[in-house]
């Protein structure tokens, strides 16, 4: 019997298995189609690249991203492990070598974009590919009814069959009920084991922000960069907002690493600004959602959300960019209900480009439509983030020691029903309910306010506002502090927004069903509008985005997340701070070598070493090549590789 522990230790320098990862290397190694769905920076990659290792001959990685493949490989190759890719980025002349290779029996991982086995350059190739493993990373392009269909990845299918119908693993951070049956279905897989390790990301502490104005949401992000020094994606929904944004910022962090990136920009500068973000500490990405699947820099601390994405499948993907290595990482959302009209913009195009079945268009433009409720819905509601991602997806694991920005306000979804409603609330949400009711659902957010604080504008007196028994109801409270509350009411479901017909961009007010039973007293206000009076003196942590009050909790929870074992515990969670003053020296030297090393090798510096290893050097101070065989992280590759050099660095005087 195959010795799986063995060849992960002395191939990948790793100690042990992460959750379900045997298992699921079993059943490939068995020959049994398979079905992975776990979390980024759950370890899905090993699942198909230790099977490949172990059988031997070829094995065929269908990906859909140059970095991503490029990244793999090197990786591999760094770990002594025989693997190619095949895409645009090599020239002719490359692209020939790597066909040669195939021909002449190459036995190792290729990694191939779905577009290649549809080139005419490529068919006589292909016809004589006979892999023994076939993994189809990112596998929810695979359905139409996932956030990022793919039309090449729906003919993978007949591709596998040409193939010779090799066992299959299909792999995805992301994929839904419907979409996992979807991904069965088109794959063609036959009795496949399905293995769902659960979305929960413990170390992720989610948090959304209403903003209303450009230059807030400006303000909020540039003050958010300023509280985090780590690494940072902030993504847009459009090219334009990428590009303006990213001159925004360079001006504003001169002293920071700013690179734009989306589809619009030369293969060259996407390229280079990608390799400048990958190995520069605290660089910040701007981008589309083009950036960042299969990117695997483990320390990236903050995921902004600049415009709000149109899936929550979208979302959890981006999001879970954030704090592979296990440490806590912010994913923060901006929410506007502008952001909504450039999503459904996106989903106005739908079958423009005639990828997609002319009698399903208006199907799935339906069902696009959903998915952006639930974004909204997301975004704007007061319960606990996790346990909302979790329940999208299917998953019922329990949440504890959440760190979003809800369960950290003490408004956590799981004690709201123990909280009494104060009668000072209920009368100020009535009266909240009422001056929607008066203006007839007629006119917006904005209005109403100034109706309730008694504002005498011309609007108000031509429309006979100042005569309503609800005029000046709030007069001792800002206008500003009234928006904010009537937010809150729609979040709770008590009011909803909605475009009048025909009229796009100014989206009027009016109760729902339950609005009006409140109003009337019929019923009591839902528990989650319980703090809904503002306080006099109160931070705005939603706005900062100011999770450092948290931090006794987001450590608790770094240590549940990704199945990191209790042996790592002390490696993972304690800041370089907490090193005495030898130990942190010896990691300052080890981080200089590791840099040199990475130069020469043109290699971003997680592929030499990542830091929870150098970290566990410093430590353990090996002496010798044995010694440092020892540590989790370096296996016999790394340490024939770049063993002295780092020997020398803790040596160093």
């Amino acid at each position: 019997m195959v010795d799986l522990r063995a060849h992960l230790q002395e191939k990948f320098g790793l100690d042990d298995f992460r959750p379900s990862q045997q298992a699921v290397i079993e059943d490939v190694l068995a020959g049994r189609d398979v079905l992975c769905v776990m979390p980024t920076g759950a370890g899905k990659s090993l699942c198909y690249q230790l099977p490949a290792v172990v059988e031997g001959g070829l094995t065929i990685v269908v990906s859909p991203l140059i970095s991503l493949m490029e990244d793999q490989v090197q990786q591999l190759k760094d770990e002594g492990i025989e693997a190619i890719f095949l895409n645009s980025s090599l020239s002719a002349q490359q692209q020939r070598d790597v066909v040669a290779q195939l021909h002449q029996d190459f036995n190792g991982l290729l990694y191939v974009a779905p577009e290649r086995f549809f080139s005419a350059t490529f068919q006589n190739t292909f016809n004589q590919l006979r892999p023994k493993i076939l993994a189809v990373d990112e596998a929810h392009c695979v359905s139409q009814w996932g956030h990022d269909f793919r039309p090449e990845y729906s003919r993978l299918g007949e591709v596998r069959e040409r193939l010779g119908s090799p066992p299959t693993i299909a792999l995805t951070a992301t994929a839904t009920e419907s979409v996992r049956a979807d991904i069965i279905k088109q794959l063609g897989l036959q009795d496949p084991t399905i293995v769902v390790t659960g979305f929960d990301r413990p170390n992720l502490a989610y948090a959304s922000v209403r903003v209303n104005k450009l230059a807030e949401k400006d303000e909020a992000l540039l003050q958010t960069l300023r509280d985090e020094p780590g690494s940072t994606i902030v993504y847009c929904a459009t090219r334009k907002s990428v590009d303006a944004l990213a001159e925004r910022l360079k001006m504003q962090q001169r002293d920071r690493l700013i690179v734009p990136y989306h589809g619009g920009l030369d293969a060259g500068t996407r390229s280079d600004n990608q390799e400048r973000f990958m190995s520069t500490a605290g660089a910040v990405a701007v981008a589309t959602n083009a950036f960042g699947m299969g990117i695997n820099k483990p320390d990236i601390r903050l995921i902004v959300h600049y415009n709000i994405p149109g899936t929550l499948e979208a979302y959890y993907q981006e999001a879970g960019r954030g704090g592979r290595d296990g440490q806590p990482a912010r994913c923060l959302m901006f929410f506007s209900y502008q952001d909504r009209f450039t999503q459904e913009l996106f989903i106005d195009k739908i079958g423009e480009d005639g990828n997609v079945e002319a009698n399903r268009v208006e199907e799935l433009k339906a069902h696009a439509r959903q998915k952006l409720d639930l974004v909204i819905k997301y975004a704007s509601t007061h319960r606990c983030r996790r346990e909302q991602i979790l329940a999208y997806f299917g998953d019922d694991a329990k949440v504890e020691h959440c760190a979003c920005d809800i369960c950290g306000r003490g408004a956590g979804a799981v004690n709201l029903t123990a909280v009494e409603v104060d009668p000072a609330v209920v009368l100020v949400v009535r009266q909240l309910l009422s001056a929607i009711a008066r203006l007839k659902g007629n006119f917006g957010i904005g209005v109403v306010a100034e109706v309730l604080a008694g504002s005498e504008t011309d609007k108000v007196a031509r429309w006979g506002f100042d005569q309503l028994t609800v005029f000046g109801l709030m007069k001792e409270r800002a206008i500003k502090q009234i928006v904010a509350m009537l937010h809150r009411v729609i979040e709770a479901g008590l009011a909803r927004q909605r475009d009048p017909d025909g009229v796009r961009f100014r989206p009027i007010i009016e109760l729902t069903a339950v609005g009006v039973a409140v109003m009337k007293g019929e019923q009591l206000p839902p528990t989650n509008l319980a703090d809904l009076i503002p306080r006099r003196a109160k931070n705005d942590a939603r706005l900062r985005g100011d999770a450092r009050s948290r931090g006794d909790t987001r450590g608790a929870t770094a240590r549940q997340g990704n199945g990191v074992s209790r042996k790592d515990d002390d490696s993972q969670v304690n800041p370089d701070a907490e090193l005495d003053g030898e130990t942190g020296a010896r990691l300052a030297r080890l981080k200089s070598a590791r840099t040199q090393l990475a130069r020469e090798k043109q290699l971003p510096a997680y592929c030499i070493c990542h830091d929870t290893t150098l970290r566990q050097l410093a430590i353990e101070a090996p002496r010798d090549v044995e010694s440092l065989g020892q540590i989790k992280g370096m296996g016999p590759f790394k340490v024939k590789s770049y063993g002295e050099h780092f020997l020398r660095a803790l040596r160093e005087e």
